[in-house]
């Protein structure tokens, strides 16, 4: 007995130590000058949200209306309209900017929205492992309505998760909002 209970907490102590969610922010060097969008250079700006998610997940309409209702609503002090002009290119973009009077234009891409997961079944110890990770990747980009010139592209991963660890779908919308609050700074 005293060895089922010695294994026991063991397994107990060894699940312990592995059940801390690991975050993991991977950055892009897209735009090397700067590693986040200051919004009081953006003065009056046309917001405009892209769903770029894969199209193998079969509920990709859902998480991508739900993760486009946050990254708005995380950034609803920003100044301006929200644009309707998903996967537009640039130059219109800046056209439906200046012919609204506005300074700028911020493009916030979501790249991935997902919750990942494995489950292991092994004769080892223990003998049951498992890991979970929430995926955010976003491309933020902010231009100049006047020039075209680039203040700002950058790309984010955020991943968080690991062994012995139960992420849900549920903790997406935290983690998108922590990518967007990392990238997009009010000023």
């Amino acid at each position: 007995m005293g060895t089922i209970r010695s294994s026991s907490l063991l397994l107990l102590f060894c699940l312990g130590l592995a059940a801390c969610a690991e975050t993991r922010v991977t950055d892009h060097a897209v735009s090397p000058t700067n590693s986040t969008v200051d919004t009081s250079r953006l003065g009056q700006t046309l917001l405009v949200v892209e769903s770029a998610l894969p199209g193998d997940d079969a509920e990709r309409d859902v998480r991508a209306a739900e993760a486009t209702r946050i990254v708005r609503e995380s950034l609803a002090f920003v100044t301006g309209r929200f644009g309707e002009g998903e996967l537009a290119g640039d130059d219109q973009l800046l056209g439906i900017a200046r012919a609204n009077g506005l300074d700028s234009v911020l493009i916030v891409r979501i790249e991935d929205y997902a919750r990942h997961g494995n489950l292991y079944v092994a004769l080892a110890v223990p003998p049951v492992s498992w890991d979970a990770d929430t995926t955010v990747s976003l491309r933020v980009r902010a231009l100049d309505a006047k020039t075209g010139a680039v203040f700002a592209d950058l790309r984010r991963d955020r991943v968080r998760g690991g062994l012995f660890v139960n992420r849900t779908t549920g903790d997406l919308p935290e983690e998108i909002r922590a990518a967007i609050q990392s990238l997009v700074v009010k000023g």
